[in-house]
């Protein structure tokens, strides 16, 4: 077995990273976990039968290692939250988001978003993500070509049209609801003032949360942020994220600042995902802070599996 390949560690196939984090999930989450696990399995079956099994683990872009699975957590809520590779690497991009779809036994209307990537050229075709709490959501992450928006969302908020901001992904709802994903490399804290006040009408809430995290007077670049829309258009959400490691210096810094941010079942859900090994390679990912339209805030983070 090729070293680039983590040794399976049960008959579901997953990943032993994959399997030893949901373990540790189980002690604070048990069902949640279990029915992740499942889920999971599912989803990853497909790399499994990979006619490229020296890289089936180790070439996706959801990971700094390629490993086709991350974990994420959230201060706002206990939850298991995972992001993972549908299809194995030799698979047409063009194909992922369609079995996204059916790995999550999806419900919404895809149509406007398989023609919007039709014959366009893709960075990583889709996602499927789902967070199982106190009930399950489903979410796919679909890739948007050239940082085009699809007709349906364009020119629906001021922020779709913001110089600063190019669109690179949108996770898209059963709802029809989406949360699109911007990359920003010139974005500082006044200008990221500006948008959340256009977004949320008042930016206190995320800026003040925000400094509970940013260790500088002023925003790494690049960054980026997130605009969660309802079906009909309205504002949710906003987010700022960033790399970790554009912010900290390793992973134990990241972990001492996030340990501060969560509460009761939340802080132990951050606990169990930092508690894996080190491998001597960054584990936390893109780091974050939201903020919804009622003033609710909160920092999020991904965590590759140990």
């Amino acid at each position: 077995m090729s070293d680039a390949m983590p040794r399976c560690a049960g008959g579901d196939g997953l990943a032993a990273p994959v399997a030893a984090t949901l373990q540790r999930l189980r002690a604070v989450l048990p069902q949640q976990a279990d029915a992740a696990q499942a889920r999971l399995a599912r989803a990853l079956a497909p790399l499994a039968a990979s006619r490229w099994p020296e890289v089936a683990w180790s070439f996706s872009s959801l990971t700094n290692t390629g490993l086709p699975v991350e974990f994420a957590w959230t201060s706002r809520e206990a939850a298991v939250r995972w992001t993972a590779e549908v299809a194995e690497p030799e698979a047409d991009d063009a194909t992922r988001l369609q079995r996204a779809a059916q790995a999550l036994d999806w419900s919404g209307d895809l149509r406007p978003w398989l023609d919007h990537q039709r014959g366009a050229r893709l960075k990583f075709g889709a996602w499927a993500s789902a967070r199982h709490g106190e009930d399950f959501a489903a979410k796919l992450y679909a890739d948007l070509p050239e940082g085009r928006l699809p007709p349906q969302w364009r020119g629906r908020h001021r922020l779709f049209d913001s110089a600063l901001l190019f669109w690179r992904m949108c996770g898209i709802n059963p709802d029809g609801s989406v949360e699109c994903y911007a990359r920003a490399d010139e974005l500082d804290l006044a200008a990221l003032r500006a948008l959340a006040r256009v977004a949320l009408g008042d930016e206190a809430a995320l800026l003040q949360r925000l400094q509970r995290v940013l260790p500088a007077d002023d925003l790494p670049r690049p960054s980026g942020i997130s605009l969660a829309l309802s079906a009909q258009g309205e504002v949710r959400a906003l987010t700022w994220f960033t790399f970790a490691k554009a912010l900290f210096r390793d992973d134990a810094q990241v972990e001492a600042c996030l340990r501060a941010q969560g509460e009761g079942a939340s802080a132990q859900v951050y606990a169990a995902l930092a508690a894996g090994p080190a491998d001597g390679r960054w584990r936390h990912g893109m780091i974050g802070v939201g903020a919804d339209i009622a003033g609710n805030a909160w920092v999020q983070c991904g965590v590759r599996p140990t």
